[in-house]
């Protein structure tokens, strides 16, 4: 009653707050993107950074959002890849993407980078296969690639795939995929790393 007596506001009025980028990143990494053994050529090359809340408690209470737990925050952060020949492009993606804030007025929610990914279609038509490798931000930190196994046969799009965006994320492990000849396949490998501030 109080609150509505003084035209106050709950914290929580405001299910999604206005989430902000850090305007100055300092824990950068240069990735460079390689891809060997192609189908094709690839004229579209996109980037993502994906961050999500890593402080559950800093969140509303179940009794906020009706009884259920509050969704996890996330926000994803396009970054651009540099094209240096048909085979190889770099990006510069970054951990310390977002600012760390109380949002909701219950503590400080702290961003994690969850990791960072690339999108390559044959020509960026419509319908065409979306391929997705991504690498992680604990390889990311620890400067390790990681390589991508992808179906040769899903570019530019499979014949018998059913869906209008279709999408091939892959496997970073080849022995999941020991059925499949090496001329089946084609690998996108992500090398991160540290660049200068």
């Amino acid at each position: 009653m109080a609150l509505i007596a003084c035209g106050c506001s709950s914290p929580y009025d405001d299910i999604t707050p206005e989430f902000k980028q850090n305007p100055q990143p300092k824990q950068r990494y240069q990735l460079t993107l390689t891809i060997a053994n192609a189908p094709g050529p690839f004229a579209s090359v996109q980037g993502f950074m994906q961050f999500d809340v890593d402080t559950p408690e800093c969140l509303p209470p179940p009794n906020a959002n009706g009884g259920h737990l509050w969704p996890t925050p996330t926000e994803t952060i396009p970054f651009a890849w540099t094209r240096v020949s048909d085979t190889e492009y770099t990006g510069v993606v970054y951990i310390d993407g977002m600012v760390d804030e109380d949002y909701y007025g219950r503590g400080l929610c702290r961003w994690k980078m969850m990791q960072a990914r690339a999108a390559l279609k044959a020509t960026g038509a419509a319908r065409e296969t979306r391929f997705v490798p991504n690498i992680y931000s604990d390889k990311l930190a620890a400067q390790q690639a990681e390589s991508t196994y992808l179906l040769k046969a899903d570019y530019p799009r499979h014949p018998e795939a059913a869906s209008e965006d279709p999408v091939n994320y892959g496997l970073t492990d080849r022995t999941k995929m020991a059925h499949l000849q090496d001329s089946e396949l084609f690998v996108v490998t992500l090398t991160p790393k540290l660049a200068a501030p």
